[in-house]
C-alpha cells in the first residue's frame, strides 16, 4: 500500500515526538530511581552511623578488667564482643532499625576477618558473615541493569558499610544489609507513579503530535491531489486553498504552473495533431535514428516500403528494424555498419509493391561524435507516373486552348462553304450531273470536317460537373448495359467481381459513366477473338479504386507515353478522343487514373476516386 506524502510526515513528526518523550521519560525514571536508591543509601548510612556512634559510646565508657593485657588482641575482641552485646543502648538501636527501616535486612558488628560480634539476630553471633556486594556498586550502575537487580529474581544483598576502630588499631566494620526484595517494596510506589505519568505523557504526546501534524498537513493532501492532477494532464481540476500563509501560496503557484501547463499542453497536441496529419499525408518513408542508432521516429509511409510494422515506442536499433533478407533492408544494414551516408542511391525491385525506390541516407554529427541519421525512402515509379500524368495534363490543355482558337477560326468558313456549296449545287441544276459525284464529296468532307470542328469544341468548353452520391455497383451495371451490344459482337463476357462493400462516392453520374464505357468499349475492342473484361472495386484509404482489366492485344510500349492524347489511337477507325475524355474526366473529379499493358496479354485501367468525394469550388 503507497502511502500518501501527508501520512508519510504526520507518522515522521508523530514518531519523532515519541521518541523525545520517550526519552524524557526514561531519563526522568533514572533520576527518580537514582534518587530513590540514593536515599536508601542515606537511610543506611545514618543507621550504620548511629550504630557506630553507640558502639563508641559503649566502648569508650568501660575499662578492661584488671590483669587483662591491652596488647593481647583476643582479649581485646571478647571485651569488645562482651561490652557490645551486653549494651542495652546499642541492642535496642538495631532491633528498632531493623523494624523502622522496611529495606535493613540486618546490622551486624564484624571484626576484620568478618566475624561476626554483634548482630540484631543473636543467634548470628559469632559466626562468619558472607561478604556481600558494596551498595555503591548499586548505585554506579545503569537504570537497566538496577531495574533487573530489584525486580528480577533471585534476591541480592548490598552493605552500607563504617569501619570501626579502637584508637589507630581496626577492629572491624558497621555493616548495614539492603536486601533488594525490601528495597523494591520501598521503591516500587514512586516508581509506579512515575512509569503510570510517562505512559500518560507518551500517550497524550504521540495522539497531540498526531492530531496537530495530520491538522498542519491537511493542505498538504490538496497539494499532493493538485500535483497528481497536473502528472495526469488535469489542470482544469486543481484544487484551491483559501488560504494566506505559505500553504496559500504555494497552492497559487501550483494553480499558475498548473495553467501554464494546460496551455503548453494544447500547444503541444495540437503540434502532434499538425504531425501526424503531416505524416499521415506524407508520400516518402522518414526515419529517424539517435546517436545509439536506435529509432525514435517514423512515418506511416515506412511500413509500405519496409513491408514490416514500425513502432517507435520499442526504440529498436538500425539493425532490428532493417532485419529481413531484401535487398533495400540488406542496403540499409550495410550503410549503418559501415556509417556510410547514401546520397539517393535507386533500388530496382521487379514485383516489389514499389518496383523502383530510391534510397537516401544521412548521418550527422558533431565533430567527431554521431547525432543521428535521417532515413529517406521515396517511390521514384509513382513520382514518374504522376509526372507523366501531369505532363499528359499540360498538354491536353495547351492542345485544348490552340484547338478552341482553331476550331472558332474554322467554323466560320466552314458554315460559309456549306452554304456556297448548297448555292452552287442550285445554280448547276441538270447541268452538273458530270461533277455531282465530286460536289457529292466535297460536302461529306466538309460536314466530317465540321464534325471533327464540334469534337474540339466539346473538348475544350468548361464541364459543368454536378455531384452527387453514387454507389459503383450499379454505375458499373448500367455501363455494361450499355457496352453489351459491343461485347456480344466481340465474344465478350463483362464480369463485375463485388469485393464487399463499397463505400459511395460523390460524382457527376453521367460524366463517370461516359468514362468508364469508353474504357469498356475500348477493352471489348481490343478483344476481337473474345474473352473476359472483369471490372473489381477496391476500398483504399480515403479512395475507392476501380480496376478494368481485358485479356486483349494489349497497347505497344512506343504508343503507352501517348495513350491520353486527343486524337491519338492504335485502333482501325478510331477518333482518338474516348481515352482522351476519360482522362478529363477522371481529372476534375480530383481522381486519377492509370494502367499497365502487356503485348497480347491485355491492359488493365485503374480509377481512383476519393472517397465522400466534396463538390469541386
Amino acid at each position: 500500500m503507497r502511502l500518501s506524502l501527508k501520512a508519510k510526515l504526520t507518522a515522521l513528526i508523530t514518531l519523532l515526538v515519541l521518541l523525545v518523550v520517550v526519552v524524557t521519560s526514561t531519563v526522568y525514571i533514572s533520576n527518580l530511581t537514582r534518587q530513590a536508591l540514593l536515599e536508601v543509601q542515606t537511610k543506611g548510612d545514618y543507621v550504620a552511623y548511629e550504630v557506630y556512634h553507640q558502639a563508641d559510646t559503649a566502648l569508650r565508657g568501660s575499662h578492661m578488667p584488671v590483669g587483662e593485657n591491652p596488647q593481647d588482641f583476643q582479649a581485646v575482641r571478647t571485651f569488645v564482643q562482651t561490652q557490645l552485646s551486653t549494651d542495652p543502648g546499642l541492642k535496642s538501636l538495631m532491633e528498632s532499625a531493623i523494624g523502622y527501616v522496611p529495606f535493613v535486612q540486618y546490622v551486624a558488628i564484624t571484626d576484620t576477618n568478618l566475624t561476626i560480634l554483634v548482630d540484631s539476630n543473636p543467634d548470628e553471633v559469632g559466626h562468619r558473615l558472607t561478604p556481600a556486594p558494596h551498595y555503591s556498586d548499586l548505585m554506579q550502575a545503569g537504570l537497566f541493569h538496577q531495574l533487573r537487580t530489584v525486580y528480577i529474581p533471585p534476591p541480592r544483598v548490598y552493605e552500607v558499610t563504617l569501619p570501626l576502630a579502637i584508637g589507630p588499631n581496626p577492629l572491624g566494620d558497621v555493616r548495614v544489609g539492603v536486601s533488594t526484595v525490601l528495597l523494591r517494596d520501598e521503591i516500587t510506589p514512586s516508581l509506579r507513579t512515575a512509569l503510570l505519568l510517562s505512559l500518560v505523557a507518551i500517550a497524550f504526546a504521540t495522539l497531540s503530535a498526531g492530531a496537530v501534524s495530520y491538522r498542519a498537513l491537511r493542505p498538504l493532501e490538496k497539494i499532493s491531489q493538485s500535483v497528481d492532477l497536473i502528472a495526469r494532464g488535469e489542470a482544469t481540476r486543481l484544487l484551491e486553498l483559501n488560504r494566506r500563509d505559505e500553504w496559500g501560496i504555494l497552492s497559487s503557484k501550483l494553480q499558475l504552473l498548473g495553467e501554464q501547463m494546460r496551455g503548453e499542453k494544447a500547444a503541444f497536441v495540437r503540434l502532434q495533431e499538425n504531425l501526424g496529419h503531416l505524416f499521415s499525408n506524407l508520400s516518402d518513408g522518414l526515419l529517424l535514428f539517435d546517436q545509439q542508432d536506435r529509432l525514435v521516429l517514423a512515418t506511416p509511409a515506412t511500413e509500405r516500403f519496409l513491408g514490416v510494422g514500425i513502432e517507435t515506442t520499442s526504440h529498436r536499433t538500425a539493425q532490428e528494424v532493417f532485419s529481413q533478407a531484401t535487398p533495400l533492408h540488406q542496403l540499409l544494414r550495410e550503410a549503418f555498419q559501415n556509417r556510410q551516408s547514401l546520397l539517393w542511391k535507386t533500388l530496382e525491385l521487379p514485383g516489389a509493391p514499389f518496383p523502383r525506390i530510391a534510397v537516401n541516407v544521412q548521418f550527422v554529427g558533431v565533430g567527431d561524435q554521431p547525432a543521428g541519421c535521417l532515413v529517406t525512402l521515396r517511390d521514384t515509379g509513382s513520382r514518374a507516373q504522376i509526372q507523366d500524368q501531369i505532363d499528359t495534363t499540360t498538354k491536353l490543355a495547351a492542345i485544348g486552348r490552340l484547338m478552341s482558337g482553331v476550331a472558332h477560326e474554322v467554323k466560320n468558313p466552314l458554315n460559309a462553304m456549306v452554304l456556297q456549296l448548297e448555292v452552287l449545287k442550285t445554280r448547276l441544276g441538270d447541268q452538273g450531273e458530270s461533277v455531282r459525284p465530286q460536289v457529292k464529296i466535297l460536302g461529306e468532307e466538309i460536314r466530317r470536317l465540321d464534325r471533327v470542328v464540334k469534337t474540339f469544341l466539346d473538348f475544350t468548353r468548361p464541364v459543368e460537373i454536378r455531384p452527387a452520391d453514387a454507389e459503383l455497383a450499379p454505375l458499373v451495371r448500367e455501363v455494361f448495359a450499355l457496352a453489351e451490344p459491343q461485347a456480344r459482337t466481340n465474344n465478350v463476357r463483362l464480369v463485375f467481381q463485388g469485393n464487399g462493400a463499397i463505400p459511395a462516392v460523390r460524382v457527376d453520374r453521367d460524366l463517370i459513366k461516359q468514362a468508364l464505357l469508353n474504357l469498356v468499349l475500348n477493352g471489348c475492342q481490343a478483344m476481337p477473338q473474345g474473352g473476359e473484361l472483369i471490372v473489381t472495386p477496391r476500398v483504399l484509404p480515403k479512395a475507392v479504386e476501380l480496376e478494368i482489366r481485358d485479356s486483349g492485344v494489349g497497347i505497344p510500349p512506343e504508343a503507352q507515353k501517348r495513350i491520353f492524347s486527343l486524337f491519338y489511337t492504335t485502333k482501325r477507325g478510331g477518333t482518338g478522343v474516348g481515352l482522351a475524355m476519360a482522362f478529363r474526366v477522371v481529372q476534375l473529379h480530383n481522381g486519377t487514373i492509370d494502367f499497365t499493358s502487356e503485348v497480347n496479354r491485355g491492359t488493365t485501367f485503374r480509377i481512383t476516386l476519393p472517397a465522400g468525394m466534396v463538390e469541386s469550388s
